[in-house]
């Protein structure tokens, strides 16, 4: 003999309404054997819909035990009751409950979905459909439908998993008496045929009439089981619940997750649209903003690289006089021997240049104009980092011989010969001195100060001071200079190891700047160190007294713009992040909208075998969607809106693939992060008290 199906041992389901207790089951005993058609008879508030939830795993009773196929549902895990709802149980509503705004094969095939069983879904439900003689109308969504052929869908929908029991509530409620004949042949076949065990709610004795068994309940008791006919009936044999591996479970609810949330998109596009706006302004704005923050940050590298590599620059610093400060540079401090000392007694110099520079006037044909001319050592470019864009650099000769040559920065190339032109070859005056063009230098630009590096024309040290800067020795620093070790005399080209570039001593005055390279990055503090004790000894600084000259580190200075740089940048993009704040924020208060206007939809997927994770992956697609939707949306606008300000402002912009990958994959996870609460939300509501939402 074959266990029962269903059986109910002493089950009770009370409801707290306030202070008032409602016991809607009272003590109930049931058992209905496989292939039995049992209908339960009532007025309304009997129990009958609260016995039918029950026995539909919707609802879960507050004592007793049932029994499903010999199983205690109490002892089930909620993926496990919803396997049951989805594959051993078929539902029949009184108000069908199909999706809207969904065809009838797929409303027919959720099912199947929830089930992992993807494959052949389709051709399944069109069959079921055909079956029951909706075969045209299966592309037809619900409200295209009449009465009873919505029902003939429902019944179709609670079939396609082949059930062992099909639970029908008032299945003939809505349709007109020629459609509730229709339906009720249409189970009775299935019940006589196919050996399905019906459960049918009805309070009309007619409907009633087509069961085997029929059960009344009163005050949420059993007030009589009347066997009405036995027939012979082939038994469905049971089968096994469908547990879908992990992979195939996954594949079948991607496509079915998408297409839901695609379809909740569309159903409010307009709010949809500004639900996603706050994602886009966001995205579009942090790609936008560290655009313009890289590529000034670019530049200020830039800016600060062509100044040269390890480089350490000692000027004259500011003088005191009188109680009265002067300015930086306000007296010559430094001198060539200076210079000379460094590079010999200092370890972590590699090598060093000096400049006198003047302002002056100079002339080609008819055009003039004024710049800086510079009097350098034949190591100054290599030291700056500088290249010559053509013709040579100066050499040792050059320097030694006084020659009467110059290298012209670009700008003055462009002032005195015209764009495109090579001034190669050529002879300017230089403060009525005429040298003869050898090189033009590389575009260096604007130095971090703004200042135009090829506004310069370049001459040997000696040439400048023989021949158009002058000797610089002011009369006060006389002292100083032979303090220095300064010898000025009238005597020939010396050279010896404390001499290395055979500078002429009638020459080795006073000079501007003093440019020096550290022997690599690791040692320019200990460069700055070395250079600062040399110049205090050499121009016996007391120790308590202020330096006259100043060693300043330009990897300092440019570790110092890049962290202002990023600061930037980062100020920049904090100022963006709200705007995705505010998008995040906007996406939970839609979802949670949503939850609560597709309450009744939540509650019909699960009494079909959505579990818990399906409602709230659902949810969090769509929530992901929404925000991944505008942040592509924001990708494409950041990126265009950095190319229109590097255009139209001239500003220089810099698109990092990094960065806008890491905008669009922020822009998810906010989806992921303010859609989980009302996912969750969602997830966790009661199939029963969702079905229930009006």
């Amino acid at each position: 003999m074959t266990a029962p199906v269903i059986s109910l041992d002493r089950v009770s389901r009370l409801y707290r309404l306030g202070d008032v207790e409602v016991r809607a089951l009272d003590d109930v005993s049931l058992t209905v054997e496989p292939g039995e058609f049992v209908a339960i008879m009532g007025t309304s508030g009997s129990g009958k819909s609260t016995l039918m939830n029950i026995l539909g795993c919707l609802d879960q009773p507050d004592s007793g035990h049932y029994l499903l196929e010999g199983v205690d549902t109490a002892t089930l895990s909620e993926p496990d009751l919803a396997r049951i709802r989805g594959q051993r149980i078929g539902f029949v509503f009184q108000s069908f409950n199909l999706l809207t705004r969904t065809a009838a094969i797929e409303n027919v095939a959720l099912p199947l979905f929830y089930a992992g069983q993807t494959e052949g879904s389709l051709g399944r439900a069109r069959d079921a459909l055909a079956k029951l003689g909706l075969a045209e109308r299966q592309k037809n969504h619900p409200n295209q439908l009449s009465g009873g052929q919505q029902q003939r869908v429902a019944i179709a929908r609670a079939l396609i998993n082949d059930p062992a029991i099909l639970l029908a509530d008032e299945p003939t409620g809505n349709v007109d008496s020629q459609t509730s004949a229709e339906i009720m042949n249409a189970i009775t076949t299935l019940n006589r045929e196919q050996g399905l065990t019906v459960v049918l709610v009805t309070h009309e004795p007619d409907m009633a009439a087509y069961a085997d068994r029929v059960v009344v309940l009163k005050d949420g008791r059993i007030q009589s089981d009347t066997r009405s006919r036995e027939s012979p009936r082939r038994i469905q044999p049971a089968a096994k619940i469908h547990r879908p591996g992990r992979w195939e479970e996954i594949r079948s609810f991607i496509g079915l997750a998408l297409l839901a949330a695609l379809r909740a998109i569309g159903r409010h596009k307009m709010r949809a649209a500004l639900t996603m706006l706050g994602v886009f302004i966001g995205v579009a704005a942090l790609i936008a903003m560290v655009a313009v923050g890289e590529g000034a940050r670019a530049v200020v590298k830039q800016r600060l690289a062509s100044l040269g590599t390890n480089l350490l620059i000692a000027t004259p610093a500011s003088t005191r006089s009188g109680g009265v400060r002067g300015g930086a540079g306000s007296t010559s401090s430094l001198t060539v021997t200076d210079a000379q000392a460094i590079l010999e007694e200092d370890e972590a110099v590699a090598d060093v240049a000096w400049v006198a520079r003047q302002n002056a006037q100079a002339v080609y044909g008819d055009e003039n104009w004024a710049t800086s001319v510079q009097g350098v050592t034949p190591s100054y470019l290599s030291i700056r980092n500088w290249a010559v864009a053509s013709g040579r650099d100066f050499t040792p000769e050059d320097e030694h011989d006084g020659a009467m040559i110059c290298i012209l920065g670009q700008s003055v190339v462009d002032a005195l010969f015209g764009q495109d032109a090579d001034p190669v070859g050529a002879t300017v005056l230089v403060k009525s001195v005429p040298l003869t063009v050898v090189g033009v230098l590389a575009v260096k630009g604007n130095s971090g100060g703004g200042q135009d590096q090829d506004d310069v024309i370049l001459t040997p040290f000696s040439t400048s001071q023989q021949r158009i800067l002058g000797v610089s020795t002011p009369s006060a620093s006389v002292a100083a200079a032979a303090q220095s070790g300064l010898v000025i005399s009238l005597g020939g080209p010396q050279s010896s190891p404390s001499n290395p570039f055979g500078i002429q001593p009638r020459l080795a005055g006073f000079v501007n700047a003093i440019y020096i390279q550290a022997r690599d990055g690791g040692v320019t503090d200990q460069a700055v160190d070395q250079v600062t004790k040399t110049l205090e000894r050499r121009h016996r600084i007391k120790p308590d007294a202020d330096d006259d000259f100043t060693v300043r580190n330009l990897t300092e200075i440019a570790e110092v713009a890049e962290q202002s740089s990023r600061v930037l940048e980062i100020l920049l993009a904090a100022i963006a992040s709200i705007s995705l704040l505010v998008g995040g924020i906007g996406i939970m208060n839609i979802l949670l909208v949503s939850v609560t206007e597709r309450t009744r939809e939540i509650g019909i997927r699960m009494a079909i075998g959505a579990r818990r994770v399906h409602v709230l992956l659902q949810f969090l697609v769509e929530a992901v969607l929404l925000s991944g939707i505008g942040g592509g949306a924001g990708v494409l606008t950041g990126i265009a809106a950095a190319k229109i300000i590097s255009y139209a402002a001239g500003w220089p912009t810099l698109l990092s693939p990094p960065v806008i990958a890491g905008a669009f994959l922020v822009s998810a996870v906010i989806g992921v992060f303010f859609g989980f609460y009302p996912a969750r939300k969602a997830a966790l509501l009661n199939p029963i008290d969702a079905l229930r939402y009006e």
